[in-house]
C-alpha cells in the first residue's frame, strides 16, 4: 500500500532545485518530488539509526539491562543459530 501523502510548503535552496531539475532533464530521477522524498527518507533513517545507537550505548552502561540481554541471548541461542542475516 502506498503511504498517504500531504502537501507541505518548505524552503529549499534554489541551487538544489536547479540541480534536481538538471537530473530530471537527464532522466536521472523520475521527478523532483521523488528526489526530495528520497532525501527526506534517507535523512530520517540516518537520524533514527543515530538515536538508536545512542540509546544502545547508554544501555551498555546499565548492568541490569546487560544481564537481561545476556540471559535472553542465552535462552534463544539455539533458535538464533537457525536464522541467517541480522535481526
Amino acid at each position: 500500500m502506498k503511504p498517504k501523502t500531504v502537501r507541505y510548503t518548505a524552503t529549499i535552496s534554489q541551487d538544489y532545485i536547479l540541480e534536481l531539475k538538471e537530473l530530471l532533464k537527464d532522466n536521472a530521477i523520475p521527478s523532483v518530488n521523488y528526489a526530495i522524498n528520497e532525501a527526506v527518507y534517507e535523512f530520517l533513517k540516518s537520524r533514527k539509526t543515530a538515536q538508536y545507537e545512542a540509546l544502545m550505548k547508554e544501555a551498555g552502561n546499565d548492568a541490569a539491562f546487560l544481564a537481561r540481554t545476556l540471559k535472553c541471548a542465552e535462552d534463544f541461542s539455539a533458535v538464533d543459530s537457525e536464522v541467517p542475516g541480522t535481526w
